[in-house]
């Protein structure tokens, strides 16, 4: 009998990955977004999933074997989470948290987030990544830094990230939806190979692009003006567990599960450095 997935944020960096390894094992997917795309005869069934409106939430977790929950970032998670699980709690949830959750206090948004999957689904998995490699390339965290300003701008206060590729959590989140009896209960930290300070980052852009990448570690209330409350209070609490070693703890799940090595940032780094080479001119 063929699997039913829903994968929420199927448009978001490790939906989309999540999704594509789905359909190339034959489950079919439910691609859920607010702007769904695809078809059923391409393994895609886009499907409507809005956070903002519960309504379309039934037809896209109804009768689903497992979920790929991408945590929304918003002040109500805690809750939105518990509402889709109650839709459908005999899937399978495999949840995307973040590295060093199980150390956070219980009534902490990101604990509070887990555990209304904990407590409601009747098998669930939990991935706890460190930080993705693909910020370094997504317009809206760094990738137009590097390449136009030449500047790597992250408070860490010098503090290595065991950074990740989404890929390598795709194929950990894929494993756990595709197997759940395997993995139920279970919560997984998901690291790259090594831990690497942002000053090592930049050097290694440096000397990939042939120019100097600037890494530089601002306060981290610096980076948080102009932000609402609520985002600048997460951000700020993230930023402290970075500056913490929070973020550098290496983990051997991506080995475990799936037989290979995780992706280094060094090799991540070669692959993209169209990403950040400053476009030509166009010609007048």
């Amino acid at each position: 009998m063929t699997r039913t997935v829903l994968v929420t944020g199927a448009r978001g960096k490790t939906g989309r990955e999540v999704a594509a390894r789905l359909r190339r094992s034959g489950i079919l997917v439910r691609a859920g977004s607010s702007q769904p795309v695809g078809a059923p005869a391409t393994g895609t069934d886009g499907v409507r999933f809005d956070w903002h409106d519960r309504a379309t939430w039934r037809e896209a977790a109804a009768g689903a074997d497992a979920i790929y929950l991408m945590r929304p970032d918003l002040p109500a998670a805690p809750e939105l989470v518990a509402g889709l699980v109650e839709v459908n709690p005999d899937a399978h949830v495999v949840l995307l948290s973040e590295q060093g959750a199980e150390t956070l206090s219980p009534d902490h948004w990101t604990r509070r987030v887990e555990d209304a999957v904990v407590s409601r689904a009747a098998s669930w998995t939990l991935l706890r990544p460190s930080w993705f490699h693909q910020v370094l390339t997504d317009p809206r965290f760094y990738r137009d830094a590097i390449r136009d300003h030449h500047v790597l701008s992250l408070p860490s206060g010098g503090a290595p990230i065991a950074w990740v590729d989404v890929r390598d959590i795709a194929d950990v989140a894929v494993a756990a939806l595709d197997a759940p009896e395997d993995h139920h209960g279970r919560a997984y930290t998901i690291t790259g190979p090594e831990a690497v300070p942002v000053a090592s980052v930049a050097r290694e852009l440096s000397v990939r692009l042939g120019h100097q990448i600037r890494a530089e570690d601002p306060p981290p209330r610096e980076t948080l003006h102009g932000l609402d409350p609520w985002t600048a209070d997460i951000l700020d609490d993230l930023y402290h567990r970075v500056r913490h070693g929070g973020f550098g703890e290496l983990s051997a799940a991506v080995r475990q599960i799936t037989g290979r090595e995780p992706t280094p940032i060094r090799e991540f780094i070669e692959a993209h450095l169209d990403q950040w080479r400053t476009s030509p001119t166009p010609a007048p």
